[in-house]
């Protein structure tokens, strides 16, 4: 579902467009922590930062974006989600759209920040071939694209290529070449071995080329416990056959599928990674949230607060100093009820069950996690 909504939260940001949101907003007035927050640790291991996700279609909330992203973290995740430019692939060339994409992003980047770059053949669906990406994104893929399955040797060269491109571009410190790929597991076995050929080709294409840069996919937490429709047993077995190929495991981590069936999130699992960490891999955080005020979604109240939301960043950080993760990024820094109220009003409802994963309101104020967060950022970086 969050895929989903991602797609038609894109088509609002390329429209600028201004509505009304009228799902219920939390509106106190910002109550700054006033008790000094302490990070149970003397320094991280981690680097710590966001995807470049705005709160609001507007100049202005880009600007805001930007601003929080270099105030609140050491390291950007760039997470091209919405197509490959698959003809121009091919022919190892780029269109405009790419290439004025890219440079308006890798302009924005501080200078400082250690940089994750995320791409993936597949849908945003997680069951087929990845949407065209040409002058815009998520654009209908052009025949024969249309009928090619990931592991068609046109896919390979052009994916291989398209993964050139965007590290000689970025020159990332970290490359994803697929995106929570063991969904694909679930949705569309037969796609998930083809996943699996693409994925081998890339990774030694690239491992030969590249061979300081550390080259992975990224995987959901949920799928691989056992939940969301996720067979633990049959997901380990899958993943472990593609661990030659993976110089890491990267990981969306959201506290969702522990509250679908009782509306609660509480209490965190500890063993929230323990199948991550079977795998023997080091570990990256690519994507996590969670959310800071109840809500109501399809006839079911679920319960969050504040103080949950500040839970979880505690024991996110935990976690990732005891295991030593490579990284951990959050994937919203700042609310984005003002952004989604320029969608549909029957999409809102889906929406509200992540628009305030952001550790700021929209209208400015600091959350409760974001002084935790904060703790951590300050302490010193060592690996």
């Amino acid at each position: 579902m969050k895929r989903i909504l991602l797609t038609l939260l894109v088509l609002a940001l390329a429209t600028l467009a201004c509505g009304e949101f009228s799902a219920s907003v939390p509106t106190p007035a910002c109550m700054p922590t006033t008790d000094a927050v302490k990070a149970q640790a003397d320094a991280r291991p981690y680097h710590m930062g966001f995807t470049r996700w705005p709160p609001e279609a507007t100049l202005e909330g880009l600007a805001r974006m930007d601003a929080f992203l270099a105030a609140h973290g050491d390291m950007t995740a760039l997470h091209f989600d919405g197509g490959v430019p698959w003809p121009e692939a091919l022919t190892d060339t780029l269109s405009t759209g790419v290439i004025d994409s890219w440079t308006s992003t890798r302009n924005a980047i501080p200078a400082s920040h250690t940089l994750l770059v995320s791409i993936t053949p597949l849908d945003m669906t997680r069951s087929k071939l990845a949407s065209y990406w040409g002058n815009s994104d998520n654009q209908p893929l052009p025949k024969p694209w249309d009928t090619y399955a990931l592991d068609h040797p046109d896919v390979k060269t052009a994916y291989l290529n398209y993964a050139r491109q965007v590290i000689e571009f970025f020159h990332s410190d970290y490359l994803a070449i697929g995106i929570e790929v063991n969904v694909a597991q679930v949705n569309a076995p037969e796609t998930w071995i083809a996943y699996k050929n693409l994925h081998r080709f890339i990774y030694e294409n690239l491992k030969a080329e590249y061979p300081s840069l550390p080259v992975f996919a990224t995987f959901t937490i949920s799928h691989m416990s056992g939940l969301d429709g996720g067979n633990q047993v049959r997901q380990k077995g899958e993943i472990e056959s593609l661990l030659p190929y993976l110089d890491l495991i990267g990981l969306s981590a959201y506290p969702y599928g522990w509250m679908y069936a009782s509306g609660r999130a509480d209490p965190i699992p500890d063993d929230f990674f323990a199948t991550a960490l079977s795998f023997g891999k080091p570990l990256g955080v690519t994507e996590s949230g969670a959310p800071s005020y109840s809500f109501s979604a399809y006839g079911k109240n679920y319960e969050f607060s504040e103080e949950y939301q500040a839970r979880w960043v505690n024991f996110l950080m935990r976690q990732a100093g005891k295991h030593r993760f490579e990284f951990t990024v959050a994937f919203t820094g700042i609310d984005y009820d003002k952004l989604i109220a320029d969608m549909p009003a029957d999409v809102r409802e889906l929406a509200t069950i992540w628009v305030y994963t952001g550790l700021q309101r929209s209208d400015g104020c600091d959350k409760l996690a974001l002084s935790h967060w904060d703790a951590y950022l300050n302490l010193p970086y060592t690996r």
